[in-house]
């Protein structure tokens, strides 16, 4: 009966901070001008810098507080720990998160790292295990090295967040993590002020109820995987749980499975534990439980088996004091900070456009388009639409990396050099091979670089984003690759492409000039032209065009350079493009073709 009665005492506790905003706003709430940024969808490098400049735009305004107005499903680690230290380290200290309805993974994150939460109903909140994202698709940090590489630095921030605001430090890490079983234990005769509460482990609830088995069944909060319920002896590791340390700024674990994280608890220097917990900026405040704080303590329930990060709606968010109450719109949200103005500052439509061109699909489409032109733009020199083209795809690559410091000079460099290499390739040293390759080599490594930033490097990234990198660049190169075979073998057959060239049939022979550009035949009316003779129109180096029976085509050097007004001979076709080489003119006319030509 006592348990009961405690759970209820909590319950109406909760239900009582849901009316928080329409009684007496505390001082250190009280703002009569409050800032409001909306965070929608997934979190990134647009995202972080979306947030800063609109918290740098509120203290402009003169902003007494910033309310993250959230609905997000997570996001990429390095964004969202970029966020965090922006809030921890802003000058309004005033900051809430309102989590309007959802704050999953990175979210969660986001909202521990601002002063106070408040929920709109049916508010769901945690889940924010890392991710990594690699060749082999999604994959959870719950074991081996992925688990020590990218988790510890997540759960440094949560539980700096934690010492800082005043959560639970237990019940961040399970949000973050899963193996973590707790119980949710309240003081029974406290001094003074009001009984303390917290979530205790294994271990320290056998020294607060020694003999006593800890209870288990329905945990109070669900975690995200509720049917991948380990077996308690999976958990119960107490009698190899390692001492709780007196030190107040040390990491703390909440569960023995944690110990091979934090390098202070497996024998490793002090310079590797504060390189994996160098986020830890704020010593702890919970007490360190021994034997003689037995009997002092009442049982509130089992709080969560460990089966996966836990989840909690809005009950369960007031209940453990994660919340500040319920606000479900604008008008109620004033009268909780007792404002009288409240703007919403959305993200701008440029900062839209910059996440639509970051997307990793968007970006390998423009990869794709950059290839194709450049292409068209190298072997038919002049037709100027496919360079634009290329320019302009080159410009939407790289423009929003630049804007989003997600690219340095070095990365459009490299495709410059690049592009020069393959150009040298094609119109200098023919069939030389090294600077294609390095042409090739460079352009690549241009590309990978650009998608590329801060996120790729930040702790607990690993090499994810580095691979989503790699993997989209091969996959457009690839496409690209596909996209060149078919244009070598259909061009005439397809209007499209052949619209981009003047045909000098078409118009009469007094424009015919120097701007006109031959259009590119059927296959088998370029057959045809084996064997004829005519004039190169312009210098094959070895693309170009020649002059055969007053008509303009685009054609190759098949042997070194051809200089300009040069009798050629076409010897056979290449895709679109007649192969030709010089023979010898003793300036009476045009040279006669050879043996067994084509008159």
């Amino acid at each position: 009966m006592s348990l009961t009665l405690l759970a209820l005492s909590w319950v109406s506790v909760g239900e009582g901070a849901s009316l928080s905003a329409q009684q007496a706003v505390p001082a250190s709430r009280q703002a009569d001008r409050v800032a409001v940024i909306t965070i929608r969808g997934q979190m990134d490098a647009v995202t972080a810098s979306s947030v800063e400049r609109r918290m740098a735009l509120a203290i402009d305004r003169g902003a007494q507080a910033i309310v993250f107005d959230i609905d997000t499903p997570g996001g990429e680690i390095g964004a969202v720990l970029e966020i965090c230290a922006a809030i921890k380290s802003s000058a309004v200290p005033n900051t809430v998160a309102w989590i309007n309805p959802q704050a999953y993974s990175g979210g969660a994150i986001m909202a521990l790292a601002c002063r106070e939460i408040v929920v709109n109903d049916s508010a769901s909140f945690g889940d924010a295990l890392p991710i990594a994202i690699g060749l082999g698709g999604a994959q959870a940090a719950t074991q081996g090295e992925l688990r020590k590489k990218i988790v510890p630095p997540v759960l440094s921030e949560v539980v700096d967040s934690a010492r800082i605001r005043g959560w639970d430090e237990f019940i961040v890490q399970a949000i973050v993590i899963d193996g973590v079983e707790l119980w949710w234990v309240e003081e029974s005769d406290p001094a003074d002020g009001p009984p303390r509460r917290f979530a205790v482990n294994e271990q320290e609830f056998g020294l607060l109820f020694p003999g006593v088995d800890p209870p288990r069944g329905s945990p109070l909060i669900v975690s995200a995987s509720p049917n991948a319920v380990p077996a308690p002896a999976e958990l119960s590791q107490a009698e190899d749980a390692p001492a709780a340390t007196e030190d107040p700024a040390a990491f703390r674990p909440a569960s023995p499975t944690l110990r091979d994280l934090s390098p202070a608890l497996t024998g490793e220097s002090e310079a590797e534990s504060a390189r994996d917990l160098d986020m830890l900026t704020a010593a702890s405040d919970r007490p360190v439980f021994t034997s003689d704080d037995a009997g002092g303590w009442q049982l509130g329930g089992y709080l969560t088996n460990g089966s996966g990060p836990i989840v909690m709606k809005t009950r369960e968010m007031e209940r453990f004091g994660f919340s500040s109450g319920v606000i479900r719109n604008d008008e109620e949200l004033r009268a909780f900070f007792g404002a009288t103005t409240l703007d919403r500052l959305d993200r701008s439509w440029t900062e839209s456009t910059v996440r639509a061109l970051s997307t990793f699909w968007v970006r390998g489409i423009l990869i794709v388009v950059f290839v194709l032109a450049l292409f068209l733009e190298m072997t038919s020199p002049g037709l100027v639409l496919p360079g634009v083209t290329a320019f302009a795809a080159l410009v939407l690559l790289m423009a929003p990396a630049w804007m989003l410091g997600l690219a340095g000079w070095w990365e459009a460099i490299a495709i410059v050099l690049g592009v020069a290499c393959l150009l040298a390739e094609i119109f200098v040293l023919p069939g030389f091979g090294v600077f294609g390759v390095a042409g090739f080599l460079l352009l690549f490594g241009g590309l990978v670089g650009s998608f590329l930033g801060p996120s790729a490097t930040a702790p607990g990234s690993g090499n994810s984003e580095l691979i989503r990198a790699f993997v989209t660049v091969i996959l457009a190169m690839v496409t690209s690759g596909v996209g060149i075979g078919v244009i070598m073998k259909q061009f005439g057959r397809l209007p499209v492409l052949r619209g981009m060239v003047l045909d000098a049939s078409r118009v009469g022979d007094d424009d015919a000039g120097d701007e006109l550009v031959a259009a590119m035949r059927d296959d088998d009316e370029l057959a045809s032209l084996i064997g004829r003779t005519g004039r190169a129109h312009t210098a094959l180096l070895p693309s170009g065009r020649v002059e055969i029976d007053d008509r303009l085509h685009d054609a190759k050097s098949g042997l070194g350079s051809i200089d300009q007004g040069d009798a050629v001979v076409v010897v056979r076709t290449d895709g679109w493009q007649l192969v030709v080489e010089a023979v010898a003119d003793d300036g009476s006319g045009p040279p006669s073709p050879p043996a067994g030509g084509v008159a």
